[in-house]
C-alpha cells in the first residue's frame, strides 16, 4: 500500500478550467488550463516554460468564486507541445480555508451530478 503524501485533497475538474498566471515582475497574465487545485497548490498547462522556484500570481475561478493566489513553480514536465507544471501556494490560513471550502463544495457537488459545467 503506498502512502499520500499529500497534506490537501486534490479536486480533479474532469477536464480543464481556465486560468491565468502572472510571472513576478510582469504586466500581462497568461493563459493556463489548470488540470486540479488544492488547498496547498495546483497543476495546470501552457505553451509557455517556466523555471523552477519562480514566484508566480494564479488566477482561477471555482463555482463562480474568483481566487487570486501567489505561489511558486515546484515541478515542470514537458507534454508534446504543452508543458505541465505544479504550483505550491504561499498563502494565509485565512486564504488557504476558504479556498478549502469552496473545494470541498465543489466535490459534493461533482458527486452528486449537481454540477453544470461552469
Amino acid at each position: 500500500m503506498s502512502k499520500n503524501r499529500r497534506e490537501f485533497f486534490r479536486v480533479d475538474f474532469g477536464g480543464l478550467i481556465d486560468g491565468e498566471i502572472r510571472r513576478e515582475g510582469w504586466e500581462e497574465a497568461l493563459p493556463i488550463e489548470i488540470e486540479n487545485v488544492s488547498a496547498g497548490g495546483l497543476v495546470f498547462y501552457s505553451p509557455e516554460e517556466f523555471p523552477m522556484d519562480e514566484k508566480v500570481e494564479c488566477s482561477f475561478s471555482i463555482l463562480g468564486r474568483p481566487f487570486l493566489l501567489d505561489g511558486s513553480i515546484v515541478r515542470k514536465t514537458k507534454k508534446m507541445v504543452m508543458n505541465e507544471h505544479g504550483v505550491a501556494f504561499t498563502v494565509d490560513q485565512g486564504t488557504s480555508s476558504e479556498l478549502f471550502k469552496q473545494l470541498n463544495y465543489y466535490q459534493i457537488r461533482q458527486r452528486k451530478g449537481g454540477l453544470d459545467e461552469e
